[in-house]
């Protein structure tokens, strides 16, 4: 048996146990009474994850390294080309706001090897089907390597039909336009995640890192969504003075509205929880999970943590609320910012039955335990918080 075999077997087995924990301590009213075992478990969990990654860097998915013979390579036209893919799963939900620089599909890396001949390239890729073609053109001037990074922009009506993991083909070209004449001209398969589908990390397999997508997770608030603007009259029902004037008077009234959104979502829409985590994906380590947009929990009256999330955050943004979106192992909470640029946030569980306080209670618990475990560990992983004004701020606006 391989070190490495050994090392994904203990991160299964612990993967299991943080399962368990997190079930136990996210089922009572103040957080839960194991939840410092299970940050003690989730501390273990993200140790075994990060040696498994760092045991596969380097195993770059590579379509060509052109060898040398009769086919096209350095030893015949003097241009070397390698091609990797960065992501072999898609993110359909939001790779509308991802970028080339920071998140590429491809990266093709060139060099030319005759001494001064400036040569012109045109590397080109696309998903049949899915996306127009990203196109770059360079001149390589130098000896230098020179990489592209492309990342197609892709069709959202044919990306709304992607409702369960699909194979796609990827293909790719690379054109000397001195010669004229076609380098690289190679496909090959990729998946497409469920449109529903929200990656909180995923695999460079050029690097072998694991890179954190929980940010996206602001483009499922939807604000403006018809029934979202529509169910805000059910909370201004919910108000004691059926109003909601986002944050004009004082911090108890900002309070006030955060509940009546609480209540008209729990009472009046009568949300169910129902735990529908699983999203397929073949990609080892790569956690995600389905969510619905608002509009579809609002229609439907079921969601789970993340889902109750993302649409109580959509409903406090159409207040002119500052929501935000926290992440702990296994569980989301929803929060809002006290008053403008205070710095102080409450929080709520919109899993919790049972009254506005209990919510509140019980998220406040597991918000202060994993702040302590991620102070004692350094661990930036154990609590993430994206407040919806930072992710607008940084591009990532809401799905359509």
């Amino acid at each position: 048996m391989t070190d490495e075999v050994e090392l994904r077997r203990r991160e299964y087995d612990a993967r299991i146990r943080a399962a368990r924990l997190r079930q136990e301590a996210f089922a009572s009213d103040d957080g839960g009474s194991g939840l410092d075992d299970l940050v003690a478990a989730e501390r273990e969990l993200a140790d075994l994850a990060g040696r498994s990654a760092a045991a596969r860097t380097g195993e770059a998915v590579v379509l060509d390294t052109r060898p040398s013979g009769d086919t096209l390579g350095p030893a015949s036209t003097g241009i070397g080309v390698v091609e990797r893919i960065r992501m072999r799963h898609l993110p359909t939900a939001f790779c509308h706001l991802l970028e080339a620089r920071l998140n590429p599909l491809v990266s093709v890396t060139l060099r030319r090897y005759r001494p001064k001949e400036t040569r012109r390239l045109r590397v080109s890729c696309a998903v049949d089907g899915y996306s127009a073609t990203a196109v770059e053109t360079v001149e390589l001037d130098t000896a230098e390597a020179r990489t592209v990074d492309l990342l197609p922009t892709f069709h959202p009506a044919a990306l709304a039909a992607v409702t369960e993991l699909t194979r796609a083909t990827l293909g790719l070209q690379v054109e000397d336009l001195d010669g004229p004449r076609t380098e690289v001209h190679r496909t090959t398969p990729i998946w497409l995640l469920a449109r529903d589908t929200a990656p909180f990390q995923t695999l460079d397999p050029a690097t072998g890192a694991m890179t954190d997508l929980t940010r996206y997770l602001g483009a499922f608030v939807t604000p403006h969504a018809p029934e979202v603007v529509e169910f805000t009259r059910r909370v201004a029902d919910r108000h004691p003075e059926r109003r909601l004037m986002g944050y004009q008077g004082t911090r108890e009234a900002v309070e006030a509205q955060v509940r009546a959104v609480y209540e008209a979502v729990a009472e009046d829409l009568g949300l169910t929880y129902v735990n529908s985590a699983i999203a397929f994906n073949p990609e080892e380590g790569a956690a995600g999970q389905r969510v619905r947009l608002p509009r579809e929990s609002l229609r439907n009256g079921v969601g789970n943590c993340l889902d109750g999330t993302v649409l109580l955050a959509s409903l406090l943004e159409n207040l002119s609320l500052r929501p935000e979106i926290v992440l702990v192992p296994g569980h989301a909470l929803v929060g809002w910012e006290d008053w403008p640029d205070l710095g102080t946030w409450s929080h709520l569980d919109t899993t919790v039955a049972g009254g506005f306080e209990r919510a509140v209670r019980r998220a406040a618990g597991i918000v202060s335990r994993y702040e302590a475990g991620q102070a004692a560990t350094g661990d930036t992983t154990l609590l993430r918080r994206w407040p919806i004004r930072d992710l607008r701020a940084a591009g990532i606006t809401p799905m359509g």
